[in-house]
């Protein structure tokens, strides 16, 4: 998975936006053959700025196909930006970026 990143500063304030590419069933879904489609969701979700935690948060079933995630915080150019995912198949995933 490619999770994408942008996180752009202006006036003290930095905008991060974050693209997960991930299916996101909530199990309650049925397929053509009216069979339930599995669980695959993504559960939990965290930031970091060069290190230091910057939030954590739970996520459940009821977020959409690759999700899109925004925040805002107090940072500056040239910090490292790191968002970390879980799913409830015990996937992790991760990606950094600069801000701009």
């Amino acid at each position: 998975m490619s999770i994408r990143i942008v996180a752009v500063e202006a006036n003290g304030t930095v905008t991060a936006k974050v693209i997960v590419p991930h299916p996101n069933e909530s199990g309650r879904r049925k397929d053509d053959q009216g069979v339930f489609v599995p669980a695959n969701f993504v559960t939990e979700a965290s930031a970091t700025l060069d290190g230091a935690p910057l939030f954590a948060m739970q996520l459940g079933p009821s977020v959409s196909k690759n999700p899109f995630l925004q925040f805002r915080f107090k940072g500056k150019k040239g910090e490292k930006l790191k968002v970390s995912l879980k799913d409830n198949k015990q996937k992790a995933y991760a990606a950094e970026t600069v801000v701009k």
